[in-house]
């Protein structure tokens, strides 16, 4: 159940936080403000949802396991990332890299303790999902969540915590850049990198450029096609300033979609340069020149 309006919906979303935070890459700039911009855009969602009503169970567990969590992952992200960020010891950079490895033992043990949920996710398994993203089917304590939340018609048994397994794909990714940083410069590394000069900034969506990594790779333009996505990906991201840390989680949600060209983006590149093209052969008449 993807369709032109939730993808505006979700583009404007991201846009905004971006707006308010920069690209959420290294830092959260207003906690409020970033929670204000998710709550309205998942109150439009419920709103929408009002309006269009589930036609079968295959678009509510779609609904309920891809669509509301891209969203919702977005407040527990922030919300972790805010934690995180706050109690970050100020002293050495090895002190620095304990506490996020830490952080990443606590993602872990998180992971561990939800293995089967978690591989479900990862695998993207469906024997279970009647059971897991059916409203009618949710129980007094999903897991992850331990009550039973007000949201009827809006929640299900596993949309929390598959809204957590990307939330903390994200945090995870978020921390190990933190950890590169300070192992491949210590010391000086966090505050080089903040006083960097600007560079050349992506101000489209991100699964845009998305569109564009997979497109090179696939047609193997680059190194005589044995550059790896992750290289390309990489690539894009130090070159527009803009971090495509879910690359893959994106490239999924794009094969899912059913109302929306796989290839939206590319499309809309062909048909400006073709527009352009033909903008340009159109005749113009030649202006006369009088002589005196």
């Amino acid at each position: 159940m993807i369709t032109e309006d939730i993808e505006i919906l979700y583009s404007g979303m991201t846009e905004q936080l971006e707006s308010i935070n920069g690209t959420l890459k290294d830092s959260l700039a207003n906690l409020t403000d970033s929670l204000s911009c998710i709550a309205a855009t998942i109150q439009h969602l419920r709103q929408y949802l009002r309006a269009h009503p589930f036609t079968d169970d295959g678009d509510e567990i779609y609904f309920f396991k891809y669509t509301k969590p891209r969203f919702y992952c977005w407040h527990i992200y922030v919300v972790e990332l805010h934690h995180i960020l706050g109690a970050l010891p100020v002293g050495t950079d090895q002190m620095v890299r304990d506490y996020y490895m830490s952080e990443l033992g606590v993602i872990n043990r998180f992971i561990r303790q939800h293995a089967f949920a978690h591989e479900y996710y990862l695998a993207d398994e469906t024997a279970k999902d009647e059971e897991f993203f059916l409203c009618r089917n949710k129980t007094a304590f999903p897991p992850g969540q331990g009550y039973q939340s007000e949201d009827h018609g809006f929640s299900t048994e596993m949309d929390y915590m598959f809204s957590t397994f990307r939330a903390y794909d994200m945090l995870r990714d978020f921390i190990i850049r933190r950890l590169r940083l300070l192992y491949k410069n210590p010391e000086s590394s966090i505050m080089a990198e903040f006083l960097a000069g600007s560079k050349r900034r992506w101000s489209g969506d991100k699964v845009e450029l998305i569109e564009i990594a997979y497109g090179i790779y696939y047609t193997q333009r680059i190194n005589e096609g044995k550059a790896e996505i992750s290289d390309i990906v990489g690539w894009l991201e130090d070159s527009l300033d803009v971090d495509l840390a879910q690359a893959y989680r994106m490239f999924v949600d794009i094969t899912r979609r059913k109302t929306v060209s796989y290839t939206k983006y590319l499309d809309e590149m062909r048909g400006a340069i073709h527009g352009q093209i033909r903008e340009s052969l159109k005749y113009k008449p030649r202006k006369k020149v009088y002589k005196n």
